[in-house]
This record gives structure tokens, C-alpha cells and sequence, in this order.
């Protein structure tokens, strides 16, 4: 499945799927971010009955530079530094692969949960828009990886413009 980025940015733009899961990220100015799931809702005898909306994680950057990342959907609250780890059921981790942020199950088996790609121009080849390539392995966490992977980007945005001396 990939999920679609609408805006090029990470931080504050709606993910889109061919299957009608939508994520929206918002970040408003000198606030934290919220991610929202909003799907089509079924009513009780099978008609649709409209968008459904559900808050699934809540980022606030902290002055320490770390993350606090609190996942909705299940009641569970992290502290992030600069590498995000997740110490849920299982170990999780988003890393630079190459060029390009990876989320794997951070164990022996190394397995590769989902892939950001970023956009590409078309100068050279055609154009696209960023995406989040997720896995078959990765389709019982989605939630996980996206608002994981939003917390990674932020976090990753947020030290390089401390970091960068212009």
C-alpha cells in the first residue's frame, strides 16, 4: 500500500491511499502536531454513512529537542530522541537507509515494515509525488508507521535547522 503525500511536507499535509484510508497532519505554528485517521464509516446495516474521524497520535516538540509522542488509539506515550525507537510490543525503528528513511522491526530479522520516498522533479525522470511505501509486513501497523514517521521527519527537520549555521 502507499500512502500519498498530498503537500511535500511531512509535518503538516494529508496522506492519501487507493483503498480510502486517509491520514491528515497538522502542525499549526508554535504547536504541537496532531495525526488524524479519517475513513469512510459503515452504519450498522452495511450503508456508508459518512467520513469517520479518529485521532491516532499527538506530537509535541519539547525544549530539551526530544518528541513527546503520544499514541491515541492505544494509550501509550513516548519520549523520543534524535533516533526514534519504539518500545511497544515489538522493537521498531525508522533509520536512513541509503538516502531514504526506512521503518523496520528492529530485531535479527531486520524486516522492512515501510519506505519514504521522496518527490522527484521529472527533469531526469518522471515526476511523483512523496510517498510512504508500506509493506505487506507493515499493513497491521499503519497507524504506528505514520505517526511514527511523522515524529521522525519533524525531529529530523527540527535538529537540522538547529544545526545549520545560516
Amino acid at each position: 500500500m502507499d500512502l500519498v503525500l498530498v503537500h511535500n511536507d511531512p509535518t503538516n499535509t494529508h496522506l492519501a491511499s487507493n483503498s480510502g484510508v486517509q491520514f491528515k497532519v497538522n502542525t499549526p505554528t508554535n504547536g504541537p502536531t496532531t495525526i488524524v485517521r479519517n475513513e469512510s464509516g459503515t452504519g450498522t446495516t452495511g450503508s456508508t454513512s459518512g467520513r469517520v474521524d479518529t485521532l491516532i497520535g499527538h506530537l509535541e516538540l519539547r525544549p530539551t529537542y526530544d518528541l513527546r509522542l503520544q499514541f491515541c488509539d492505544i494509550g501509550s506515550e513516548l519520549i523520543l530522541h534524535p533516533m526514534v525507537e519504539t518500545d511497544l510490543d515489538k522493537p521498531y525503528k525508522w533509520q536512513i537507509f541509503i538516502r531514504y528513511p526506512v521503518f523496520i522491526l528492529n530485531d535479527n530479522s531486520n524486516t522492512l515494515l515501510a519506505r519514504y520516498r521522496r518527490a522527484k522533479l521529472g527533469i531526469v525522470s518522471r515526476s511523483r509525488k512523496a510517498f510512504i511505501e508500506i509493506t505487506p509486513a507493515g499493513l497491521g501497523v499503519v497507524d504506528l508507521i505514520v505517526v511514527t514517521f511523522v515524529a521522525f521527519m519533524k525531529q529530523r527537520f527540527t535538529i537540522e535547522s538547529f544545526t545549520d549555521p545560516s
